[in-house]
C-alpha cells in the first residue's frame, strides 16, 4: 500500500510540473503580448490629428476673418476629449496586466505546492 501511495505522489508531483511548465509559457505569452500591447497604446500618443485640425482651422479662420479666439472654445473641448481618449486607450492594457498578475500568482502557487507539498 505504501509504495502505491508513492507512485500515485509522485505521479502528482508529476503532472504539477507539467502543469507548471504550461502555466510559465502561457505567463510569458501574456508578458510578451502586454509589451506588445504597450507598444500599440503608446501611438496615441504621437497621434497628431486633433492637432493638424486646428491648425487647419485657424489658418482657414484667419483667411475669412475669424479672430482664433473665436476658436478657442471648441480647441479646448477637443483637447479635452483626446485627452481623455489617450487615458481610456491606455486602461485597455489593464486586461493584458491582469491576465498576467493571475498567472504569474498560480505560478507561484503551483511552485509552493511542488516545492513544500507537506503543507498540502
Amino acid at each position: 500500500m505504501k509504495f502505491l501511495e508513492i507512485r500515485e505522489s509522485q505521479e502528482e508531483l508529476q503532472a504539477k510540473k507539467i502543469k507548471l511548465q504550461q502555466l510559465e509559457k502561457r505567463r510569458d505569452d501574456m508578458e510578451s503580448a502586454l509589451t506588445s500591447a504597450r507598444e500599440a497604446t503608446k501611438l496615441i500618443k504621437y497621434d497628431d490629428t486633433t492637432t493638424e485640425i486646428f491648425v487647419k482651422l485657424s489658418s482657414l479662420a484667419d483667411q475669412v476673418g475669424i479672430e482664433e479666439k473665436e476658436l478657442e472654445y471648441y480647441a479646448n473641448q477637443v483637447r479635452e476629449a483626446s485627452n481623455n481618449l489617450e487615458s481610456k486607450v491606455y486602461e485597455m492594457e489593464d486586461v493584458f496586466s491582469e491576465q498576467l498578475r493571475d498567472l504569474s500568482n498560480a505560478c507561484d502557487d503551483l511552485e509552493y505546492e511542488i516545492d513544500y507539498p507537506e503543507d498540502y
